[in-house]
């Protein structure tokens, strides 16, 4: 069985003028089916900037000088912008270490969470609320008819990261990229969502990329 996703000698670097300094040099991994595959590293290894690389999430000074990046056999590095943003949000998806800064503070929970259905299905309103309110309840979040009407800075700080992790899998992809998803919570909080990944994997037979120092 091919993997889900092979990085294959990826480099990464900054462009300043006509100077590229390297973030990321010659790295290499998989990640099968079903599995959890974690990426340990020290801050400003590269790990968050190999999975940027994934998403197609680079800022625009990174530049990718070398290496492949297969989802499913097909290099994301060749792929067409079009085709590009149907994979994302809808087979990859991604939760970040400060939903404070991820989620949009102007925008209220449900429309956050249903965006990714709204733009890669055909389901109406009605079933779009369905799925978000579902998505939330799957996390641990409680009373998720009010929670939809809410916006981020009425949560907590776990509450908004089970926010994430609902907006990551509603759409149930087929991979999950978690990027330090425990760092801003306490250790408690910590050993939830670390629970809810894996049980969500389990659920959604995905795959997950787990980042952490």
């Amino acid at each position: 069985m091919k993997p889900l996703v092979e990085i294959k000698d990826l480099t990464i670097g900054f462009q300043e003028g006509k100077t590229i300094s390297p973030a990321v040099k010659g790295i290499s991994f998989e990640v099968r089916e079903g599995e959890i595959l974690g990426v340990v590293g020290e801050s400003g290894s590269g790990k968050s900037m190999s999975a940027l690389a994934l998403m197609g999430l680079l800022p625009k000074d990174a530049i990718v000088t070398q290496g492949q990046i297969l989802f499913k056999g097909t290099d994301l590095l060749t792929m067409k912008d079009e085709e590009k943003r149907k994979l994302q949000g809808s087979r990859m998806a991604m939760v970040f270490q400060e939903p404070m800064t991820s989620l949009n503070p102007v925008m209220k929970i449900e429309k956050q969470v249903g965006e990714s259905l709204k733009l890669h299905t055909s389901l109406s309103d009605k079933e779009i609320h369905e799925r978000v309110t579902a998505a939330l309840e799957e996390v641990g979040l409680s009373d998720p008819e009010s929670l939809c009407t809410k916006y981020p800075h009425e949560l907590s700080g776990g509450m908004r990261q089970r926010v994430m992790l609902a907006q990551a899998t509603v759409c149930s992809p087929d991979l999950i990229i978690a990027d330090e998803p425990t760092t801003a919570l306490d250790v408690t909080i910590q050993a939830q969502v670390l629970e809810m990944i894996n049980d969500l994997k389990n659920r959604l037979k995905t795959s997950v990329l787990l980042i952490t120092h």
